[in-house]
């Protein structure tokens, strides 16, 4: 799955030289919670959030304690422009992560969830051509097609067998795996009650019809250093 397969391309836009009154209707209006800023050019020379605009002025009723002239950094100088300026090009975030069509959906996933931003402009030739939001990839789980659990209790205890090994690193030495009748019963010992949780999910993710579970949980032995003599 690709950015080009559910991006929004008709993605609502501002510039740069925008009053935030105007760009703060306009997220309003369109029920949307960030503009992508496009310069004269088209390119994408910003992006304007909702968190961008939290520590306006307008929104604080008392103004802030006069500080040292010595003690003011250039982080207190940027946050001055960002809450006072009067245009999106003052407040807008300017170190936009971007995409392409062709970025494969849990790329932009993962760079949501690391930058903690909750949308990625995706551009071609260093246009705007789409947005990918958290939305457009939730609404992937929803539409998910769940995989057919294979018939018959042989093929199903294999299905689980492969599936311990290659999710969680379990071995058939370590836990057992028996079907009858399409329930599945494991034996064997787990290291803690989290991986024993972590089997149950695997089991319950493919769909059988019925599970017992029956793993013991065994610490690992732990290793002390003998007295030296």
């Amino acid at each position: 799955m690709q950015a080009k397969d559910i991006m929004t391309t008709n993605v609502v836009s501002i510039g740069p030289a925008v009053g935030i009154r105007h760009a703060v209707a306009v997220m309003m209006q369109n029920n949307v919670s960030g503009l992508p800023v496009i310069d004269d050019e088209g390119r994408v020379c910003g992006l304007l959030t909702e968190g961008d605009l939290l520590l306006r002025r307008e929104i604080r009723f008392a103004p802030r304690a006069a500080r040292a002239p010595e003690i003011i950094s250039e982080i207190d100088l940027e946050r001055y422009i960002s809450s006072n300026g009067w245009c999106v090009a003052d407040v807008m975030s300017q170190d936009v992560i971007v995409a392409s069509p062709d970025s494969e959906v849990s790329d932009i996933a993962e760079s949501l969830q690391a930058h903690r931003i909750k949308r990625l402009p995706i551009v071609e030739d260093g246009r705007l051509v789409g947005i990918v939001s958290r939305r457009d990839i939730l609404g992937l789980i929803i539409d998910a097609q769940t995989a057919p659990l294979p018939k018959g209790d042989e093929s199903i205890r294999l299905a689980v067998r492969t599936r311990l090994r290659s999710d969680l690193g379990i071995t058939p030495q370590k836990v057992q795996v028996t079907v009858k009748n399409g329930q599945v019963t494991l034996d064997g010992n787990v290291e803690s009650e989290l991986k024993q949780k972590a089997v149950r999910t695997l089991v319950e993710s493919l769909g059988v019809g019925a599970y017992r579970d029956r793993l013991q949980i065994v610490s690992l032995p732990t290793c002390t250093a003998r007295k030296q003599r």
